[in-house]
């Protein structure tokens, strides 16, 4: 959760800079049509989309992965509850063993989420700080 909460700062913080960079080169391409920057230009939608999608796809991930993980808990309380005993030690560290699981996937799903995003971020972050060299 920690490294989502990292991310999230980072993005908001580079969110300015990728937003000033690429008004920048929109305003510029008006300005001179001719000297544009074109290939930034060129990548800003698909870019954004092909990130969005790897992260919808990677929260889709986990959202089915911890489901299974409490189907199956849910699917053992009720065969224990059916024949009417006790969980067994053997059947208790099965579904805690899944409910750690389940916690930590579940922790550690936003970040995963985020980093496409992030990276690109990043790329144009570091893409900005070549420029003014």
């Amino acid at each position: 959760m920690a490294d989502a909460g990292m991310k999230m700062a980072q993005m908001a913080d580079a969110s300015r800079t990728v937003i000033e960079t690429r008004s920048q080169a929109m305003l510029a391409a008006s300005r001179d049509p001719l000297n544009g920057d074109y290939a930034e230009l060129s990548r800003m939608v698909p870019e954004k989309v092909a990130a969005f999608a790897r992260a919808g796809a990677s929260a889709v991930d986990d959202l089915q992965a911890v489901q299974a993980q409490a189907i199956a808990n849910w699917q053992m309380m009720m065969g224990i509850a059916l024949k009417g005993r006790a969980a067994t030690p053997a059947e208790v560290g099965t579904m805690t063993s899944r409910t750690a699981t389940i916690i930590e996937r579940s922790a550690k799903a936003a970040g995963r989420a985020l980093a496409p995003v992030h990276r690109n971020a990043r790329r144009l972050t570091r893409a900005k700080a070549r420029k003014k060299v």
